[in-house]
């Protein structure tokens, strides 16, 4: 099967890497410096340019993959819905905006912190009053996994909420916001995959979004991960119950979906709240899971596609660990171009790299992926960190606590 996947991330390195394991073929449009390992690289500058790459080429695509938030917000699945396990760009709205995804919520009584919607600089002020400190605020649109602000001072959520709706905060991140009450637990990654007759749980992940060691620092796409994360039968129903009630609610809405649906889980007393949805798969949650069971989730991608319901579980016999190598400045403003060298062996999924002079340099915030496979979580955080021990960059700096839980 010739398998499409759009993107250029550690998160498309991985689908791909999952998909040549199980004998198919695979190209990745753009993809980066370290997927030309694993199929082939179509170049590709823009969103625009892929989808009219996929209505020109239609006939060598068995199977199209969006990795990205970008490319299904655009509407590819819009072009090729049969080949396309994506929601179209309706649904995905859950993503693309804030204000929709908690609007939304509220209408199908999905578990969310208590929110309010701002749409001027005037109401920010205002609504601000209702709220305690940690203040919480997110934008509206896409923002790569960093449009999320937390602060404990209300002037200094004031300023930075006004310059966020300016676009002066995050390039080319503007308009309206959601202020949500700060909630205290431990974060989860549920991510469902989505036929159109029925749906299934991939493993549990849980990711670490804060820059530095002891989530210090800014908010970022994702430093790291761990999979598969235990959980009690109470807290699968009421994730489980989160699922059917989204369904549901898109269905009153005459809005069908197919794909993966990701959610963004603050456990609370054993309850989930959802933080957010993403439309995709998560980054890193993925380079963590699919090493679990790739033939699995293989065949659970495929029969979802096809047949409209995943057609197995993946299993959940070892534990992985995921370790990102980030560029000096990352998550503001990543320092790029200087040359990558991995010295040994192990698995990676790269990500911010690209070819230039033969050389595979940094072009992104998030470099490489270092992924550890072990009988227990310790072992895989060892083969994990081993791993991350051997990428050299000038300026490389990476988390050392993930998945130090049960250290």
């Amino acid at each position: 099967m010739r398998v499409w996947i759009l993107g250029s991330g550690g998160r498309e390195h991985a689908i791909g890497w999952a998909f040549r394991k199980c004998g198919h073929d695979v190209f990745f449009v753009p993809g980066n410096a370290g997927t030309e390992a694993t199929g082939i690289n179509i170049p590709c500058e823009t969103v625009e340019e892929a989808k009219r790459l996929i209505k020109e080429r239609s006939l060598e695509i068995d199977l199209l993959i969006p990795g990205s938030e970008d490319y299904i917000a655009k509407g590819v699945a819009d072009i090729l819905e049969d080949k396309t396990f994506a929601p179209k760009s309706r649904p995905a709205l859950l993503e693309a905006s804030k204000i929709f995804a908690k609007k939304f919520m509220k209408r199908y009584g999905i578990r969310t912190a208590r929110f309010e919607t701002v749409e001027s600089e005037g109401e920010l002020e205002e609504k601000i009053k209702r709220f305690s400190p940690p203040y919480v605020l997110k934008a509206d649109p896409l923002a790569g996994g960093k449009g999320v602000i937390i602060v404990n001072d209300k002037m200094e959520a004031i300023e930075k909420g006004k310059a966020l709706m300016r676009g002066e905060l995050i390039k080319g991140v503007k308009g309206g916001l959601v202020l949500d009450d700060y909630l205290k637990g431990e974060e989860l990654s549920a991510i469902a995959v989505i036929g159109e007759k029925d749906f299934e749980l991939l493993p549990f992940a849980r990711d670490y979004k804060r820059a530095y060691d002891n989530d210090q620092g800014p908010n970022t796409g994702g430093m790291g991960s761990w999979a598969p994360v235990k959980i009690a039968e109470k807290t699968l129903e009421g994730i489980e119950d989160i699922l059917e009630r989204t369904l549901d609610g898109l269905r009153k809405e005459g809005l069908s979906y197919k794909g993966f649906l990701y959610l963004g889980l603050m456990m609370v007393e054993g309850e989930p709240y959802v933080l957010e949805y993403n439309v995709r798969l998560g980054d890193p949650e993925t380079e963590a899971i699919l090493p679990l069971d790739p033939e699995g989730f293989v065949e659970m991608v495929l029969s979802a596609s096809f047949e409209g319901r995943p057609s197995v579980k993946m299993r959940e016999e070892s534990f992985v660990v995921d370790v990102v190598i980030a560029s000096s400045g990352y998550p503001m403003d990543p320092k790029k171009g200087m040359e990558v060298r991995v010295e040994g062996d192990g698995l990676y999924f790269f990500a911010g790299v690209s070819r230039k002079d033969g050389k595979m340099v940094v072009s992104g915030g998030r470099v490489v992926h270092a992924v550890g496979i072990g009988r227990n979580l310790k072992e895989a955080r060892e083969k994990a960190y081993e791993g991350a021990s051997k990428v050299h960059f000038e300026g490389a700096f990476y988390r050392r606590d993930i998945a130090n839980v049960y250290l």
